[in-house]
């Protein structure tokens, strides 16, 4: 069983995830399955998943790269599939292990994402499907527009030894819009 930063026994945890006109959600015990290296496009290809552009998601695949790429929609299927197969299919870049995946959405969301990012996000600029590899909250980030539970939003990826400081960095940032 892993643990997670935010899970007890986590080394996060106790950190809060900020709600209200912006609320923070932890995603990062979802699966994911990260692929990487010559051979894993090719590898994702065959098996009949359309592949988005470099920098772009699509179908539950997030394109980070020509040969890097990011599974998070059937990711345990995908991962079964890929360690029972032989030849030359990429490896495994560990996202799961070393990525935390955060959901920020609420009716703030574009004043704070405007805050904490140097990347004009606002939907005029920033396409469904688009993906940015910049600076979240201070921290190397992936990010998206994502919806979940219902709340549309971002998601963000980030190295997942900075859970604790990304989750107050939201917070600090987010108190403006408290009243």
């Amino acid at each position: 069983m892993r643990c997670y930063p935010l899970q007890p026994g986590g080394a996060a945890e106790g950190t809060p995830l900020t709600t209200g006109p912006v609320t923070l959600t932890d995603l990062t015990p979802l699966p994911r399955f990260g692929l990487k290296g010559r051979g894993s496009a090719d590898w994702l290809a065959a098996q009949d998943l359309d592949l988005p552009e470099v920098n772009r998601m699509a179908n539950g695949i997030l394109r980070l790269g020509r040969e890097d790429l990011l599974v998070i929609e059937n990711a345990d299927g995908l991962r079964a599939a890929w360690q029972g197969a032989g030849g030359v299919k990429g490896y495994d870049a560990w996202r799961e292990e070393t990525w935390a995946w955060m959901h920020l959405s609420g009716p703030r969301l574009d004043d704070l994402m405007a805050k904490i990012c140097p990347v004009d996000l606002s939907p005029r600029a920033f396409a469904d499907g688009q993906i940015a590899q910049t600076r979240v909250g201070y921290v190397e980030a992936v990010t998206w527009r994502d919806t979940r539970d219902g709340a549309a939003g971002f998601s963000v990826l980030f190295d997942i030894a900075a859970t604790a400081f990304f989750a107050n960095a939201v917070a600090t940032a987010a108190q403006e819009f408290a009243s």
